[in-house]
This record gives structure tokens, sequence and C-alpha cells, in this order.
């Protein structure tokens, strides 16, 4: 199969999504398909400038079309219909794969709409998902309501995402639920632990907590950093660090040092290096190995669609702290995989950092379930859930004609 991969998001930036479908149209060319990125033109350029090296091919699309909308959304769609028909037919695809409701998503279930292209449109999380405290934007709110339910399919993380598909007028019978996907023998495999502390500074006798988030009101790092303090001033001095790692995180450097926790908490961005001629290997080397330096996993999000790093975590065997929030209760068992306390309650979190950083056999049980949990995420079975769902799509197509 021809498959687009239409995306407002990619490489490259190294957030979930863009990991996610690296990897997927890495296993989709490892299959014997033919995946194509069609990616906004400022993304595919510095790709090309910085000599990735990607097993698929990626094609350029204006996306600074897309603040059209701002103006006159028939205009927004007119453009829209008239480049994706042009990449449609000058490329042959088989079937569409785009990626998040807005700004592709309503731009594809309008073209999908007049032309009847087969396809489907995966939500990540945050574009459906209400969050507390993120501003919204009304405008794209009812494009997405009034386009995204005409969509032939949605692909949902989640039970949660699922629902909130449904409130906006997706019917139950166009949802499809398909996880995210881990690699568990790449994070499994033994290494020096204490190796990858030496190289951050950290204590080896320290008990090391890791988030990996990017710096989003979604992630609610303060709530984190906050939960922190309050074990670290409950602890011997420096017998706890934190490591947070992801996109935007040394802007919290100020609010670190105003708490009082600079030489406790370390904070990392990791942008993965194309090395000329070596395809990426996504989540980059250097963060597996802070999965494998770590004793345990800590996530405070208000939401998750279905949290990529919360499943390496568990692919690396460790044990779960995290909150109850919509996604993350969908791969996690409260008493099983993880802890869990509620959103926004440090003292709670707090608690649970200090239960699993004191109790070694909790820790280890916790470990273990969740890596037993990771084997059910495999690459292989959610690459073929795909290969199927598009198959369908293409004979749905067909028989419509």
């Amino acid at each position: 199969m021809k498959i687009a991969i239409f995306t407002p998001t990619f490489l490259p930036k190294c957030s979930g999504a863009e990991i996610f479908h690296h990897n997927l149209a890495s296993h989709l060319v490892a299959m014997g398909h033919e995946p194509i990125i069609v990616l906004p033109r400022s993304l595919h350029r510095r790709l090309h400038a910085e000599r990735w090296n990607l097993p698929y091919a990626t094609v350029p699309f204006p996306a600074n079309i897309w603040s059209y909308f701002k103006y006159s959304a028939p205009l927004a769609f007119w453009l829209n219909r008239r480049i994706l028909s042009a990449l449609h037919r000058r490329h042959g695809f088989d079937v569409w794969h785009t990626v998040v409701l807005s700004p592709a998503g309503v731009c594809f279930a309008n073209w999908q709409s007049h032309t009847g292209i087969p396809g489907l449109i995966r939500a990540v999380g945050d574009d459906v998902q209400a969050v507390s405290g993120v501003k919204s934007h009304p405008h794209m709110d009812r494009l997405i309501r009034h386009w995204i339910p005409r969509a032939s399919c949605l692909v949902s993380l989640s039970r949660d995402m699922s629902e909130q598909l449904k409130k906006i007028g997706v019917p139950a019978e166009k949802i499809e639920m398909i996880p995210n996907a881990v690699d568990q023998l790449r994070f499994a495999l033994a290494s020096d632990k204490m190796a990858a502390r030496d190289v951050l500074q950290i204590p080896r006798e320290a008990f090391l907590f890791l988030c990996v988030a990017r710096n989003h009101p979604q992630k609610d790092l303060p709530t984190l950093l906050k939960a922190f303090q309050i074990l670290a001033a409950r602890s011997l001095p420096g017998a706890v660090h934190l490591a947070i790692v992801g996109r935007g995180v040394p802007l919290l450097q100020g609010l670190v040092e105003s708490m009082g926790l600079k030489s406790q908490v370390h904070l990392m961005e990791l942008t993965p290096e194309a090395s000329l001629g070596v395809p990426p290997e996504l989540p980059p080397s250097r963060l597996v190995e802070l999965y494998r330096a770590g004793d345990a996993f800590v996530l405070s999000s208000q939401l998750e669609g279905f949290s990529s790093a919360l499943l390496e975590a568990m692919a690396a065997g460790l044990p779960i702290i995290a909150t109850s929030a919509p996604g993350i209760v969908d791969q996690v068992e409260h008493g099983r995989e993880a802890l869990l306390s509620p959103c926004g309650a440090p003292e709670m979190l707090a608690e649970s950092m200090r239960k699993v950083s004191s109790d070694s056999i909790l820790k280890h049980q916790l470990g273990a379930n969740a890596a037993e949990r990771a084997q059910n995420f495999s690459w292989e079975n959610v690459a073929l859930k795909y290969t199927g769902l598009y198959e369908r799509l293409i004979a749905e197509g067909h028989a419509k004609k």
C-alpha cells in the first residue's frame, strides 16, 4: 500500500506524536508498504538541511495556508482541497492517515466529504480532551465539531478519548481504538546504570525519579516540582533526585531555583542528532539510558491520550507514580503497576513517591508488573492493526464507487 501520513508536526521535533509516526512509518516500510510523510514545508526543509536519513520519503505541504482560517474558512478549505487533490494525483496514494483533529484533521474531513478518498484521522489527546487552564480556540473548536464527525474513521488512543470523540458527535461505529506502541527489548536491555548517573552528576546512592514530559500546562510540572519539594524536605539531604526531560523543560530553571531545589532537580531537553547515512533511533539512545538510570517514573499530567513516555517507562521496568488522569488510567492500574493520586494534589503525589522510594519490595513488584503489561503494546501488533484498518478503508472506498 502507498500510505500518506499527513501531519502538521514532525521531525526534527521530537515529542510523542512525532516519534510515534516516525516509528510507525519505519515499521510500515519493513512490512513492504510505502508510507510518505506529508509535512509542513518548514519542517521538510529542516530535515533536508540537517541531512536526516529516513527510511521513507517526505513531501512538503504549504502549512502557512492554515493561517487562512483566521480570515476565511471557505477560502482555507478550498485551498486545502486543491493541494490535497494535487498531492493525491501526483503520488497515487491508496489511503490517508491524518494526524490530529486540527488543523490537518478538519482539512482532511472536508476534502474527504467532497472526494470519498479513503483514510483516517488519528486524535492525539489534547486536540479533543479538555484540559483545565489551557486556552481553547473557539473558532477551530466549531470547525472540529462540524467536520470531524463527517470523517469516515477516527482513531483514538484510549477509552476516555473515544468518549470525548462521541461527545463532539462522532458515531461510535466510526471510532477505532489503537494504542501507542513500544519496543520493549530496547528499553529492557541491561546497561551500566551508574555510568548514566555519573554523566548527570547524580549521586549513585540517591533515589532517582524520572519524568519525561514537555513543558506544557497539560503535564502540570509545577505540581510535580511541589510534590518533590515536599518529599525532599522530609528526606535526608540529597537522598532523592528528580530528572525532568522534555521540550521546553529548561525554562523551569527559575522556578526550580526559587524552590531551593537546584542541586536535586535536573532539567534536560534532549534533541536527537541526525547522523549522515544512519536512520535515527527514536526516542534517542540518551533518553533510553536515562530510563535505565532511574529508580521510578513519575507523571503529574492532567490528562494523557496514551502516554508514550509512560509506556517506555513500563518497558524499562520502572514503578509508576502518576495522577489518575484520563488516559493514564487506561495504561496502568493503581496498586498493580502504579500508585495513582488525584490531579493537582502535590501532597498525595509526594506520599506516593515516598512509599515507592522507601519500600524496595513495593518498588520491585510495581516495576515487574509494569514490564509485564508493556508486552501487550508491541510495535508488531500495533502496525498490524493499522495495516488491517487501511485495507478495510480502501475496500470500503472501492465498494462505494
